[in-house]
């Protein structure tokens, strides 16, 4: 009898360990959904979303055919991934960005520092993970020397005066020469 108090103590105990450290698994799944997620705002801040010959290189991480269209990008200095949420077909993880500012074609920039947390929705297709929607949905989130590579390249083949300008202003007020 004195060894089934024992056993059932070795029992609980393991029972517990195992509750408090999760078999490898779960966590292996979230940081998957996770990795996904990362990869796909590394290469948002380096710009692979503000050219159509880069996109192919971020479309296997989105269940998206093409490229969101966007009139504008915001420039920030970090992102940060919150947390992570798996079920078995689907899972959520938060993304902080720490904003420096917008840019709107046409109308110019706007310096806008503050933090945006975004929500990316994940599906699982063919075995892995896709990104399949953004909540709120966002434009391309690039870094500053990103932003300014772009618009310099903007402005040498931009032909519109008025859109030469803003590109110019823009420029000046990310602390670049045009």
């Amino acid at each position: 009898m004195r060894h089934y108090g024992l056993l059932f103590l070795i029992l609980l105990a393991c029972t517990s360990s195992l509750a408090q450290f999760p078999l490898g698994g779960a966590a292996r799944q979230s940081d998957a959904s996770r990795t996904v997620v990362d990869d796909y705002c590394r290469m948002d801040y380096a710009g692979s979303r503000l050219a159509k010959d880069t996109w192919p290189r971020m479309k296997p991480l989105t269940a998206w055919k093409e490229n969101p269209d966007w009139n504008g990008f915001t420039i920030v200095s970090q992102y940060d991934i919150l947390d992570a949420a798996d079920g078995l077909r689907s899972a959520a993880v938060r993304v902080q960005y720490a904003v420096l500012g917008r840019f709107q074609i046409r109308l110019g920039y706007l310096a806008e520092p503050g933090r945006e947390e975004v929500s990316f929705r994940l599906k699982k297709m063919d075995g892995a993970w896709k990104i399949e929607d953004q909540d709120p949905a966002i434009n391309p989130h690039v870094s500053k020397a990103r932003a300014i590579a772009w618009l310099k390249s903007s402005l040498v083949a931009e032909k519109d005066a008025a859109n030469k300008i803003t590109l110019e202003k823009a420029l000046q007020e990310l602390g670049a020469k045009p």
